[in-house]
Formats: structure tokens, C-alpha cells, sequence
């Protein structure tokens, strides 16, 4: 028998898009193309919602525009996320992460009830999904026919040794993920359990086999709740219908990925020397020259942003400045630097942080980022980089890009590229633009990048105030 799945072409682009379906959305409704936050959470029940909205802690996103949902940001103390209710099912669940991960969304955390085929061992009260069963299918028009669809395991890794070191009640395990629950059988269970699976829900497959086909970060959680309603008093969630715990198991979930952003990079500067990182110059000239043509004296306050390991701050000592800043995401990186220049690097100050959440007790007459901004691909993040730069520069800003013309990833991430009118734009709500200039970069094994270096003026109106 012929199977509709015998003609799929897993490679071959799709008609419709949510790109398209999106901009005839903001059209309609008249919304500003703007982004979403970096988590999004898909709330199946509907019942973190219903407590998040009743408690007054969620606000509608206003650049939301898809047609059936509503989805809402939430501000917890550290954390940031949007959260949206009921797309219950892999077909609706994917939908919609289609349509989030066009709209800026980087990672999505689905957390559904689930019924217990086979108990934990420490009665956990959430388990993290590795395999789905595929029984459904929306999972088979993105890859092949397959038993089960996976989590990244890279991803897995990195979130069970972050869980490892909290107290949440949760466990690493296999589901069943079903399209039809009122066929949930005593033989396609019976089938279920041989097969070790712990829990039956009804998302993970598809949203699994989406973000294997996309190459998006998508994370599943079963929260156990029930036993399909064999027992009475089934279902029960536990404090505010369980959403206690499941805002506690999303914030613990975006530090994990918040401390996997930095042992990425921690692990890129470990295993690679300098001669075996793109980014590397044995002297940043074309940086220097824009550093020192803003004719500022030796006393003025210097930041680089995403300095790592770079040279630039050797030939600024060198030169006699005195205030120098060296901030990047990566510790191992800076502690290469410290090595390098041995005593010397005593009159830096140095800054483990990712510039989207730093705020500094002081300002900079310098500002200087050579690859670090074009890694900042979504609004928010952009926004927040903007605000900091806003904040803290009182005198001077240089930032360096790949270009129109460069590269699309780097490091295997994804980043945005520029162009000399693109980058002003950016910078215009409280920067005057002096220059720019394209340049080639030679990395280390004689490929070529190319670069955008602007600098700009703190705009005297709006200025954060002078340090000079």
C-alpha cells in the first residue's frame, strides 16, 4: 500500500510561509514589524496563563500578530518571556512556533499536562521529554518516518547538568505524543510501556521534528498530572493549578540556557588557541586608528565590548591610556588575556558579562566593539545593547560588523549583517555618525571576512554626562 508519506520532499522549500501569513497579519491589523522576546513558552492548559493574567503579571505583546492567539510578556524579577495559552496538539503547537520563531522568539519551552504511563523513580513532578513516539502527524511532514523525534542532545546535556545542581522535581524520560487521546487504548498503552515510556502528551513529536527541520531550540516538558482519568480526583495540578511550579521550572530553564550562551563560548576559547579563531589580528590597526582619531587624552575611559582575548587592549596600555574596560561573556577568554600581559593586566578592569544585561556604575568616553554587535540578532536584543550604549557613552562610539558583504554565521551562530545605512539607523536616537569604512579581515587561515567600521558622536542634547 502506497503510504501519503512515500512522496515527501523534506528538502523542498514551502509554498506558504509564516513569513508571508505574518506580514499580511501586520498589515490588516496595522502593527509595527517588531519582535518577540528570546523565550517563548507554549502554556497547553492554559492555566499559567489564566493565573498570570489574574495576578496582573502578564502584558499583552503588542507586536504579536497572529490570528488566532494571544500572547503575553512577562517580567519576573531576572528573567524575561512570552507565554501564550492553548495550542494544544502538534499541529497547532507547531504553528505557532513557526510563526514565533519568525517573529525574534530563540528558544521555545513547551510545559503540557501528561498522563503517567510508567512512574518515575523519584516521583518527579516534571519530566524533561528526550524521545517522543511519533503518533501523530504533524512530525512527518518535516522529517522522515522515524520511531521517535529527539531533543537536541547538545541542548539536553547542557539543561540535565544545569537541573542537577537545583532542588526541582524533575527527570529525563521518554513520551508518547498522541493526536487522538480518546484512543488511548489498554493495547497501544500496554505498547507504551514496553517501550519505557513515562508519560502520553500531545506536542512533543511534532515540535520536536520542527526543530530538527529548522535547526530551532525548541525544549518539552510533561508536567504529570494525571492517569487519564481512571481515578477520581485526577488531574490535580497542585498550587494555583500547578503554575508555581511551572514559572519555577521556566526561570530555572532560562539560566540554564543563559549559562550554556557562556560555556559555548567558554568552550570555543578552551579548545582553540588564537591562530585558530576567525576573529584574530596580530594588531588591530584599523581599530587603533579610530580609537586614537577622536584625539581624546590618555586619562579617557575606554571599554571594549566583547574584548575576549583580543590584542587591542596590549597596544591602548602600550600607548599610555589609563582607564581601560575589557568586558566579554567568556571568562576563559579573559583570563587568557590576564595571562598574556602579566602584570600589565592589573590596570584593567575585567568584566565577565554579555552586554545584554550590563549596566555600568559609570561611563565611557569610548565605546569600542569590534564583532561582538552583529551577534545581537533580534529586536530585543539590539534594543537592550542600544539602551546600555545610550546610558553610558558620554563621548565617542566605534562599532565594527560583518558587512552587507560578509559573512552569515561565525562561530557556527548566526549573525546580522550590516550596512553603512542600516548600522546608522540603528544608532540615530542619540549618535551622530562621523564615518565609515569597509576593510577585508584575513582570519587566520587566509579566508576573508568583510568588515563595517563606523564611528560615531554622542549627540550633546542627550549625553550621558562627561567623565573628562
Amino acid at each position: 500500500m502506497k503510504l501519503i508519506t512515500d512522496d515527501k520532499q523534506y528538502n523542498e522549500p514551502s509554498v506558504f510561509t509564516p513569513e508571508n501569513l505574518l506580514n499580511e497579519a501586520r498589515r490588516q491589523k496595522n502593527i509595527d514589524n517588531c519582535k518577540v522576546p528570546d523565550v517563548c513558552v507554549l502554556d497547553p492548559d492554559g492555566d499559567l496563563v489564566d493565573y498570570l493574567v489574574r495576578t496582573n503579571q502578564a502584558k499583552i505583546n503588542e507586536c504579536w500578530a497572529c490570528y488566532h492567539t494571544k500572547l503575553y510578556n512577562v517580567q519576573q524579577n531576572d528573567y524575561e518571556f512570552a507565554v501564550l495559552s492553548c495550542a494544544v496538539g502538534s499541529s497547532f503547537a507547531v504553528l505557532i512556533a513557526e510563526q514565533l520563531f519568525v517573529s525574534g522568539c530563540k528558544t521555545l519551552i513547551s510545559v503540557t499536562s501528561a498522563g503517567i504511563i510508567n512512574p518515575t523513580k523519584n516521583n518527579s513532578k516534571f519530566i524533561l521529554i528526550e524521545q517522543a513516539l511519533r503518533d501523530e502527524g504533524t512530525s512527518y511532514h518535516y522529517i522522515p518516518p522515524s520511531e521517535t523525534s529527539d531533543i537536541n542532545p547538545i541542548l539536553s546535556d547542557n539543561l540535565v547538568s544545569y537541573y542537577q545542581t537545583t532542588d526541582l522535581s524533575i527527570e529525563i524520560g521518554n513520551s508518547w505524543t498522541t493526536d487522538a487521546p480518546y484512543r488511548e487504548t489498554q493495547t497501544a498503552i500496554a505498547q507504551a510501556k514496553k517501550l519505557n515510556v513515562m508519560c502520553v502528551e500531545m506536542e512533543a513529536a511534532g515540535l520536536y521534528a520542527f526543530a530538527k527541520a529548522k535547526n530551532k531550540n525548541v525544549i518539552c516538558f510533561a508536567h504529570l498530572t494525571n492517569t487519564m482519568a481512571q481515578t477520581e480526583g485526577d488531574f490535580e495540578k497542585g498550587e494555583e493549578m500547578g503554575s508555581l511550579d511551572t514559572l519555577e521550572l521556566i526561570h530555572h530553564t532560562i539560566k540554564a540556557i543563559t549559562e550554556n550562551t557562556r560555556q559555548y563560548w567558554d568552550k570555543i576559547y578552551s579548545a582553540n588557541q588564537p591562530n585558530e579563531l576567525s576573529w584574530t589580528q596580530e594588531v588591530p590597526k584599523t581599530s587603533l586608528d579610530f580609537i586614537h582619531s577622536f584625539g581624546l587624552p590618555k586619562t579617557a575611559k575606554i571599554i571594549d565590548i566583547g574584548g575576549g582575548d583580543s590584542k587591542l587592549v596590549d597596544y591602548l596600555l602600550d600607548a599610555g591610556f589609563e582607564n581601560i574596560t575589557v568586558l566579554d561573556i567568556s571568562a576563559k577568554a579573559l583570563n587568557k588575556a590576564k595571562q598574556r600581559l602579566g602584570d600589565k593586566g592589573q590596570k584593567v578592569n575585567w568584566v565577565v558579562g554579555d552586554i545584554t544585561e550590563f549596566h555600568p556604575d559609570t561611563t565611557f568616553d569610548i565605546w569600542h566593539d569590534r564583532a561582538t554587535f552583529h551577534f545581537l540578532t533580534t529586536g530585543e536584543e539590539v534594543a537592550k545593547y542600544m539602551d546600555t550604549a545610550r546610558n553610558s557613552v558620554s563621548g565617542f562610539l566605534t562599532i565594527a560588523t560583518f558587512s552587507d558583504n560578509g559573512p552569515e554565521k561565525c562561530s557556527g551562530l548566526q549573525i546580522k549583517q550590516y550596512s553603512e545605512k542600516k548600522l546608522a539607523a540603528e544608532l540615530q536616537n542619540g549618535f551622530d555618525k562621523i564615518r565609515c569604512i569597509t576593510e577585508d579581515h584575513t582570519t587566520p587561515f587566509d579566508t576573508t571576512q568583510n568588515f563595517l567600521f563606523c564611528s560615531f558622536k554622542r549627540q550633546a542634547s542627550d549625553s550621558a554626562g562627561t567623565s573628562l
